[in-house]
């Protein structure tokens, strides 16, 4: 893979490709490193003073919250998931939704947790970026049509996101670097309709009286995965 990155002499001449990488890659690393290193420590009446790990201080399954009472005396509502605590890294789909809780429950404290952090931390340094880049700048769509076309885009993204567990930073990059084999389908797939996607939007550029179906088949003909007696349109 970084060969075939670093083929690229546009890539190598572009500080900014390469140390936008490094940050991610670090970012997605040093997120497992520090949530799978969280230890808590606490007085039991049994064992004295004892050190858990956050997943097991969460974990509603173990004999933690019906034989330690004392741990949990300051926890606030019903006991959480059995993965509450699991380590977790870089992602999305996840931390919007917990940021949509975070608001819609008033912005309560308690509610914080990482994926809010990450949401309004990527809003945050985003906006600081721009400025120091003095690229900062307010824009629209292209167009109305344009508008919906990004409305149906996020509505699919949204439902592909949930099912596949994750979108292109969560399964394409945090899922990747545990080598787990469902995150290599969520990527490929990823890959596969974007370049699907920018072949039928060429082809509907080119002939713009073609209908949608048209440019689908012939961009499927084009990714040779249809025979080309099925080609509506001539190749671009």
């Amino acid at each position: 893979l970084l060969i075939f990155i670093f083929k690229s002499a546009d890539f190598r001449k572009n500080f900014d490709n390469i140390l936008g990488g490094l940050v991610v890659g670090l970012v997605v690393v040093g997120l497992w490193y520090v949530t799978s290193n969280i230890f808590l420590e606490s007085t039991s009446d049994f064992d004295g003073e004892v050190q858990i790990t956050l997943r097991e201080y969460l974990d509603p399954t173990t004999s933690q919250w019906d034989m330690a009472e004392d741990l949990h005396k300051d926890w606030v509502g019903p006991k959480p998931s059995r993965n509450s605590g699991s380590p977790m890294s870089f992602s999305f789909i996840n931390p919007l939704g917990q940021t949509l809780g975070y608001v819609a429950k008033g912005f309560k404290r308690i509610n914080i947790v990482l994926g809010v952090a990450i949401v309004f931390g990527v809003i945050l340094g985003s906006f600081l970026m721009s400025l120091w880049m003095k690229s900062f700048r307010i824009e629209w769509f292209a167009s109305v049509k344009d508008f919906f076309n990004h409305v149906v885009g996020g509505i699919l993204m949204g439902f592909g996101g949930v099912l596949a567990l994750g979108c292109t930073i969560g399964q394409g990059v945090t899922g990747v670097s545990t080598l787990a084999l469902g995150s290599y389908l969520a990527l490929i797939s990823i890959v596969f309709g974007s370049a699907l996607t920018m072949k039928v939007q060429y082809y509907r550029m080119v002939y713009e009286e073609a209908g949608f179906f048209s440019a689908l088949s012939s961009s499927l003909v084009d990714m040779r995965l249809l025979p080309s007696m099925m080609r509506k349109l001539e190749k671009v």
